[in-house]
């Protein structure tokens, strides 16, 4: 992967979080303990949040939890959460009436890797009482709760007036953040759209994406802007992402939290620690060999919101607007117009872009007016909303949704990442957009129909456009991921006469 295409921090988080204390009963612990582990077992501290989230609610533990969901698919991270109080305790004293923050920690497989620790203001908690079939044993036991919650950031929905003069729109968003104690994370970038950008009593989670709809760069490029679980504002120029580029380099880890949750001196042994040194490349596969492994797939499906997005937003889209400051023109001269389809990239194939088969469809051109240019904005402000939004609405079109076995920590939103899909040859002849003689006689030339062999319809480079993270009780491992993958280029479905 070029340098470019790193998401990188430039500016780190400062976001006060609570400590979690838990009692150190480790072998080398000073700590009276009469549960002290065997030396190579993991002791309290490295199990927690390994097998299962470690979550508080004030000061309380979260015990018996069905699910756990960690949504990064939109602006800021979202929870939900179900769990059952089989003892009452959230019932009364417990109940969060004032102290409205939940504490959650995912531990990671390997220390080069942080793990998820944030707190999520709780905006939602529903319970729901138990059903028994006997007497009354009270409202309280056993009641199930389903909490949802969002990213804590003190001051974020705070209305506030202020101006940002004479900065691009990444000098103004990292601003922002200083203000915000938030980390700021970008990919290359250049933006030319130098302005002074006013806040009139916008929050700043709103006056943030105002400001990211119209960054601008060049007509080539589009950003898009987030804020992940480790409280890093990501400032994304996407169309830098969706290049052809060399993978990515990572560090090799295990799926499973707990497989490198020795004591110390253990880890200081030299050949653990030349392996915690080593590195792969970094993408998601179906092969077999990688079973158990962070990048294996264990399933897979395409989902599209492609009708939704033509319909609603069409293929192309033309925008209107007033130039007052257009000198000596008439007033049917100073207003403008011009319209645009979704970038495509200079070394794909024509036949590989999204362009509707159906005309009306492909024809289908949203028309919106924007605003009267008093000349107060950078060059390209209309301009900019529309390449940033319509391209963005491009890759929400079809989306590959891949899950993962365990949290994957080595692939997060932003990414560019390859992935390699395995089919048996007699499946990939079926799904083969045109199938030749030759194509024919390849396959059965193999040795077996039952072979292994990519897929040219999924693999590819794609995108990451959101991540979710699960723990579900009745799930065999527990905790997996989800990944939304995202690109430009999809081969044409197959045609049958």
């Amino acid at each position: 992967m070029s340098f470019g295409q790193i998401i990188k921090g430039t500016l780190l988080p400062k976001v006060p979080l609570k400590t979690l204390f838990e009692e150190d009963n480790s072998q080398n612990s000073t700590n009276p303990s009469s549960t002290k582990r065997p030396n190579r077992a993991p002791d309290n501290s490295q199990m927690i949040g390994a097998r299962e989230p470690y979550i508080k609610i004030g000061d309380q533990i979260v015990k018996n939890i069905d699910s756990l969901v960690i949504d990064e698919t939109g602006f800021i991270p979202t929870l939900s959460l179900t769990f059952v109080d089989s003892f009452g305790e959230f019932a009364g004293d417990y109940f969060p009436k004032t102290n409205l923050i939940l504490n959650l920690y995912l531990k990671s497989a390997s220390e080069k890797f942080k793990p998820i620790r944030s707190d999520f203001l709780i905006k939602s908690m529903k319970a729901i009482p138990p059903k028994h079939s006997d007497e009354r044993k009270g409202i309280t036991l056993g009641t199930t709760y389903i909490v949802k919650g969002e990213l804590f950031i003190p001051n974020l929905y705070q209305s506030v007036s202020g101006s940002y003069p004479n900065l691009t729109s990444k000098e103004a968003l990292k601003k922002i953040c200083e203000e915000l104690s938030l980390g700021f994370a970008e990919n290359e970038s250049s933006p030319n759209d130098k302005m002074t950008w006013l806040n009139i009593n916008l929050s700043r989670y709103h006056f943030m994406q105002h400001i990211v709809n119209h960054a601008y760069q060049t007509d080539d490029s589009f950003f898009t802007a987030f804020i992940d679980k480790y409280y890093y504002l990501n400032y994304v120029e996407v169309n830098r992402q969706l290049r052809a580029e060399e993978a990515d380099q990572t560090f090799i880890t295990t799926s499973n939290a707990l497989a490198m949750s020795i004591n110390q001196k253990v880890k200081e042994d030299a050949a653990v620690k030349s392996l915690e040194e080593e590195t792969t490349v970094n993408y998601l596969t179906t092969e077999t060999q990688f079973k158990g492994s962070p990048n294996y797939i264990q399933n897979l499906s395409l989902i599209s919101s492609q009708g939704d997005v033509l319909k609603s937003k069409g293929y192309k889209k033309e925008i209107y607007y007033y130039d007052h400051l257009r000198a000596n023109s008439k007033p049917i001269d100073k207003f403008k117009h011009f319209y645009m389809a979704p970038l495509k990239s200079d070394d794909r194939k024509q036949t590989t872009y999204l362009v509707p088969e159906e005309a009306s469809l492909a024809d289908n051109t949203i028309k919106k007016w924007m605003n009267i240019d008093y000349g107060n904005t950078h060059v390209e402000w209309n301009a900019a909303r529309l390449i940033n939004t319509h391209n963005m609405s491009e890759l929400d079109k079809i989306k590959l949704k891949v899950s993962l076995y365990n949290i994957n920590f080595q692939v997060a939103r932003g990414y560019t990442i390859p992935v390699y899909i395995t089919v048996q040859q007699a499946e990939k002849i079926l799904k083969a957009t045109d199938v030749t003689q030759d194509t024919v006689s390849q396959a059965t030339d193999a040795p077996s129909l039952t072979e292994q062999t990519i897929d040219t319809q999924l693999s590819g480079s794609y995108y990451v456009a959101g991540a979710k993270y699960h723990y579900d009780s009745l799930h065999p491992n527990g905790l997996y991921t989800e990944l939304y993958l995202a690109r430009r280029e999809w081969n044409p479905s197959k045609k049958t006469e």
